[in-house]
């Protein structure tokens, strides 16, 4: 299976400050939790402005499937993010 550069929309885009921005990808390949991780998986996201600590929901519709992932990096134009563990 694939990203889909299609699939990849910012929802949320806060004005000032530093908040995370928020993103909503379709995964309509209903990739696994092992290959949204992967190094780089979303290939344009620095270039659709993921930056480091930006939150990602995947939302699987056929399985369904969802699931909230963290920018971990960037690296040149790629994203990859990890899955965020609960504050406590």
């Amino acid at each position: 299976m694939a990203y889909t550069p299609a699939n990849l929309h910012m929802t949320v885009q806060p004005v000032g400050g530093s908040y995370p921005r928020k993103f909503l990808y379709y995964d309509a390949a209903a990739e696994s939790n092992a290959t949204i991780v992967g190094a780089s998986w979303f290939s344009d996201g620095a270039s659709k402005g993921m930056r480091a600590g930006d939150l990602v929901e995947v939302v699987q519709v056929g399985t369904p499937k969802y699931k909230l992932y963290q920018v971990a990096s960037i690296s040149g134009a790629a994203a990859t993010v990890a899955a965020p563990t609960a504050i406590t």
